[in-house]
């Protein structure tokens, strides 16, 4: 692309952001924490498995590894996290559970204090996303 098109584009780019935000495409982002005190409704916690890829690989690729075998090694945990691609360890743990570790963080489901709670960062929706990436590691 020649600098003039990309002038262009960058010029549509900026005149349509006041047009998609007032469109509401982008619907209020309210933390899970707040909308539910995480504790989501029973029904199916797994969500878009392709926006769970991008906030996974964002939140929790330095901790957890990009295939979630907590392949990496953090200075600062006192154990390592336990491996998302084990079908055997995965196929134990209901997704309320996953829901709770990721909203509460490791002391919210009796493990290390380490893993963080997102409850106040994630909204109900990108904590199921995250479930439905988590889930896609050992195709459980």
């Amino acid at each position: 692309m020649d600098r003039k098109n990309l002038k262009y584009l960058q010029w549509a780019v900026v005149l349509s952001l006041p047009i998609w935000a007032w469109s509401g495409v982008h619907a209020e982002w309210i933390p899970a924490e707040e909308s539910n005190n995480c504790a989501p409704a029973p029904e199916n916690l797994r969500g878009d498995p392709e926006n769970g890829r991008d906030l996974h690989e964002e939140h929790c690729v330095a901790c957890h590894g990009l295939t979630g075998a907590a392949d990496v090694v953090v200075m600062h945990m006192d154990e390592t996290p336990p491996n998302q691609s084990d079908p055997e360890y995965m196929k134990n743990l209901p997704d309320g559970y996953l829901y709770l570790a990721i909203c509460k963080g490791g002391e919210g489901i009796g493990k290390s204090y380490v893993m963080s709670p997102w409850g106040d960062f994630f909204s109900d929706q990108e904590i199921r996303d995250l479930i439905a990436w988590i889930r896609t590691f050992s195709n459980t």
